[in-house]
């Protein structure tokens, strides 16, 4: 598994192409050599302070370093689609992610799909059950009973 370090480094450089350093130091509030030092895997005396992470990551639109920080603590990290509401009419579409992740994982455990179709297919599913949650969420009292109160 890679460090924290590598993941923070691998984001720069592979943004890097995409956004000159001097912009990304700039858009973080750092100078540019600390970001190239930050940039380079061999030098470890040079942490990203915890504060511009989530610059980091909402400039380069990369959030692998949040889901390392996840995975590092027992936990999944989800993006959380955007939702209107939740409607009955969506269930079948939940429905279908769900068989279609546990299709991904009887033909993975059967040797017929590969491990990166297999977590597409439960990403999948995660996203549309995260978004359910977060529709049903903002719709309090949607689903309670006549006289309960949230």
């Amino acid at each position: 598994m890679k460090t924290f370090d590598q993941i923070v480094s691998e984001t720069i450089r592979k943004h890097s192409a995409k956004t000159s350093m001097e912009e990304m130091a700039d858009n973080l509030g750092i100078a540019t050599s600390y970001l190239y030092r930050v940039a380079n895997p061999f030098d470890e005396s040079a942490p990203l302070p915890s504060k511009h992470l989530i610059n980091l990551m909402t400039h380069t639109k990369d959030y692998s370093i949040l889901k390392h920080l996840a995975q590092r603590c027992g936990f999944i990290c989800v993006k959380m689609p955007r939702v209107r509401s939740a409607k009955e009419s969506e269930i079948g579409l939940y429905q279908r992610r769900q068989a279609e992740a546990i299709r991904a994982v009887v033909a993975f455990f059967q040797k017929s799909a590969s491990m990166d179709e297999t977590l597409e297919a439960i990403r999948k599913e995660l996203e549309a059950a995260a978004g359910f949650m977060k529709a049903i969420e903002e719709q309090p009292g949607l689903f309670e009973e006549e006289g309960e109160e949230g």
